[in-house]
């Protein structure tokens, strides 16, 4: 039988900065670097306070979070190339993006989904030193990342979205080769909340040993999904 201690934040600090750190390394601008610290030390922060604040219940027995949780935002911030991050800025989109997949798609009601963007909002402010607003972060222009956008490129890299008409006109294109490669034929709306579930199974298709959970009533779309994410890759 072991004992083992829970690792302290510095510990978790010096592991996944070290990752980070080496990740970063590769070509990244120097404002982008800058920043590694407040990513490692803010996704700490969320995990420790979302343990406290957000425990699990017999109606939200799925809130148990661990450290994979935190090395799943690691791992999602290093699926990108220089190339795609040409700024701190878009860096601490990328960040904002992948603590958005990891915790708050697990969250079930919007008392729960409110306070994590507020979290989100306080830690931007306090370690990345950026004040974007809420509104504009999370209503207005939500933050897209994908690797949909450049299919035919090596790797399909993984990227920043902000232009939705191309990123439909590529879906829409995909959905009719699909169709015209298939007898059963999927005839779909792309509104606003399919296109960021197709970027959530694009993100989980991207990573090795990937797996994806899709939970909806029957007839709402997501073995549909599903197929036309795969179909693309």
């Amino acid at each position: 039988m072991f004992c083992l201690p829970e690792a302290t934040p510095g510990t978790l600090t010096t592991i996944f900065s070290s990752i980070l750190k080496g990740f970063l390394s590769t070509g990244f601008g120097d404002k982008v670097k800058d920043k590694q610290e407040a990513a490692i030390k803010s996704t700490i922060e969320i995990y420790t306070r979302i343990q406290q604040e957000l425990r699990a219940t017999p109606a939200k027995f799925h809130y148990a979070f661990n450290l994979r949780d935190v090395s799943k935002v690691v791992q999602g911030l290093t699926m990108v190339k220089p190339m795609s991050i040409p700024n701190d800025e878009v860096f601490y989109k990328l960040w904002i993006n992948e603590c958005m997949r990891v915790f708050h798609d697990r969250l079930i009601n919007e008392d729960d989904k409110d306070w994590f963007k507020s979290l989100i909002m306080e830690l931007l402010n306090g370690n990345f030193r950026a004040s974007p607003e809420k509104d504009d972060i999370f209503i207005h222009n939500r933050i897209m990342f994908g690797d949909l956008l450049k299919l035919d490129s090596p790797g399909q890299p993984y990227e920043c979205i902000t232009d939705k008409a191309k990123l439909l006109k590529i879906l829409y294109g995909g959905l009719d080769d699909y169709n015209m490669s298939n007898q059963n034929k999927m005839n779909l709306v792309l509104f606003d909340d399919a296109l960021e579930h197709l970027l959530r199974i694009a993100r989980v298709l991207k990573q090795p040993r990937g797996h994806i959970m899709l939970i909806g009533v029957g007839g709402s779309g997501k073995q549909s999904l599903i197929k036309l994410c795969t179909a693309m890759r």
